[in-house]
């Protein structure tokens, strides 16, 4: 006969055992679009950078470069788009060359553009100490030499 004092601890301590033995990480419901599949796309015609079509796969949270706001990159791609949400003025968006970050740059302010919609939004989960957002963004923005257009979307930008 067990003494009774064992029952509620051993059936207490059931639950925590079984979560801790499952052995299964914790995956948000909306997991991430697939491995190298775009997330949108941008025509870019730049005198700085060039005149090439951008389609992104990567979302990486601003919180990496300690600002609000996020990069859409593609492997390989001679461009990176960053979109950023200045608590003080209007959002921008910094196109720029990941091989000469300030010396191929190009920035367009809110009032360059025609359409400039933006969604930015925390899931709610933190990954290694950084937010994870939701992302949408939708340009078309113009100035000397520059132009830039297209779309992107993504779940989870973390």
């Amino acid at each position: 006969m067990k003494p009774k004092f064992l029952r509620p601890f051993a059936l207490g301590t059931l639950p925590l055992l079984v979560s801790c033995l499952a052995g299964r990480p914790v995956i948000p419901s909306d997991a991430p679009a697939p491995e190298g599949k775009a997330l949108g796309s941008f025509s870019i015609a730049s005198q700085t950078l060039g005149d090439q079509t951008f389609a992104p796969v990567t979302c990486t949270a601003g919180d990496h470069q300690l600002f609000l706001g996020a990069d859409l990159e593609a492997p390989g791609s001679p461009v990176v788009l960053r979109l950023v949400v200045d608590p003080l003025g209007d959002p921008a968006v910094r196109l720029f060359s990941p091989e000469a970050p300030f010396d191929k740059s190009v920035v367009f302010q809110r009032r360059d553009c025609s359409v400039f919609h933006f969604s930015l939004e925390s899931t709610g989960w933190r990954i290694n100490d950084f937010n994870d957002y939701r992302l949408t963004l939708q340009l078309e923005c113009a100035k000397a030499g520059e132009r830039l257009g297209g779309s992107a979307s993504s779940t989870h930008c973390h």
